[in-house]
Parts: C-alpha cells; sequence; structure tokens
C-alpha cells in the first residue's frame, strides 16, 4: 500500500501490474487500485494521481461515508451523524449533524436531510441564476425536488417545470448551479445539439468541466 500526500491530505493506492494496454482506476474498499502496464512508472502513474487528485479524494471520502450509518457527505464535506429518536429535525454544529427522525432506517433518514437542506439551497442558488434566464428571454419556472436514481435534472416541456436531484445536496454547490443552468438551457432548446451548449457557454463558461465531472460519480441509495 503506497498513499500519495497532498495539501495535508492522502490518498492511499495500490499498483497491479497486468500487460494492459491502458491504465485503469477504480475505488474499492477505500483504496484507489491502479492497474496498468509492467512497463508503467510510479511517477507517471502519480502524475495522474495529482492532475485528479481532488476527484479521486472526493469520491474515496463519499465510498467511505456509504459504508458507514455515522457519517454523511453534504455539499462536499463529510459530517458525522447523531441519530435520535423523535419528530423530524436537524441542525449542524462544526463537523456534526444531529438529526432526529421516528424513522430510523438510516437510508431514508439520509434522503430526508438531502432534500430539507436541498429546498433551503436550491432557493438561494436559483435567485443567482434567475437574472441570467431572465436576460435571455426566460422566465423562472417551478421546481420539484425529488431522489432520482439516474439523472441529475430534467426539463418537462409538458408541464414546463424543472426537477432536481436531491442528490445532489452531496456534492459542491457549483453542480446544482450547473444542473438548474442545464435544465433552463432545455427550455430554449430542447435536445442536445450545439445550439444547446452554444446557450450554455454563454450562461455558464467552464460548464463541461462539471459535466464532465458529474459523469464520474455515482448516484446511490
Amino acid at each position: 500500500m503506497k498513499y500519495y500526500i497532498k495539501d495535508g491530505k492522502s490518498i492511499p493506492y495500490q499498483i497491479t501490474r497486468k500487460p494492459n494496454k491502458h491504465t485503469y482506476f477504480r475505488i474499492k474498499e477505500g483504496v484507489l487500485h491502479v492497474t496498468t502496464h509492467p512497463l508503467s512508472t510510479q511517477r507517471l502513474i502519480e502524475g495522474f494521481i495529482d492532475q485528479k487528485f481532488d476527484i479521486f479524494y472526493d469520491k474515496l471520502t463519499e465510498s467511505q461515508a456509504k459504508e458507514r450509518d455515522d457519517v454523511i457527505q453534504l455539499w462536499g464535506k463529510t459530517y458525522h451523524l447523531v441519530l435520535e429518536k423523535g419528530r423530524f429535525q436537524l441542525h449542524i454544529e462544526q463537523d456534526t449533524i444531529y438529526v432526529k427522525s421516528l424513522n430510523d432506517d438510516i437510508s431514508i433518514v439520509k434522503k430526508r436531510i438531502y432534500h430539507t437542506l436541498m429546498e433551503k439551497e436550491l432557493d438561494h442558488i436559483h435567485q443567482q441564476v434567475i437574472p441570467v434566464i431572465k436576460s435571455k428571454g426566460l422566465s423562472p419556472l417551478p421546481i420539484k425536488i425529488k431522489y432520482l436514481k439516474s439523472k441529475y435534472g430534467s426539463y418537462h416541456r409538458k408541464h414546463n417545470e424543472i426537477t432536481i436531484n436531491s442528490f445532489l445536496s452531496r456534492l459542491d454547490p457549483i453542480y446544482l448551479t450547473y444542473v438548474l443552468f442545464h435544465e433552463y438551457a432545455h427550455a430554449k432548446v430542447f435536445n442536445h445539439s450545439k445550439a444547446f451548449y452554444d446557450v450554455l457557454d454563454q450562461w455558464m463558461p467552464g460548464h463541461k468541466q462539471y459535466q464532465k465531472d458529474l459523469k464520474k460519480w455515482t448516484i446511490t441509495e
């Protein structure tokens, strides 16, 4: 087992050498597993880890948090979770979130936390997005929050409304901003044509990186 350390954070990684044409990185049981060709140098491998350090570190943190009932990831940060019996309420103190719930199913409790925090943050982010979309001739749309299994958001043309996945409350708020702009862009261009991405380019320069990052996350229960 080796460790790559950057900015006070460490990533445990393990190298397996096989006659592969490419190098593969996957996270399992809290470790970054690297499968690579026998001739690949450690310097080359660590250079790639350094380049993708934040993504690997976040996914490791998520993987570790997912396996523990007393930990929860919110807005890109990891918190200790303290659960007590009672009518639902929550409050956060430093790195701990205290929750009361009549339901003791930890998966259900966490989803309610995601939904509750999303309601608060969504209003704040939406107010930042509205002036931009208004400048392009769009009016604010109704937004629903749901825990979706396969996508981060959607635009419903028939009802002219947006749905946001409460899973996004686990990630940095910038991804919520991106998904909002993405769905509003569909109100102007329904498909994923060049015209659609031209709209996103105007509204959120650099959006392609956020889209790329989201593809590396797995929506979990």
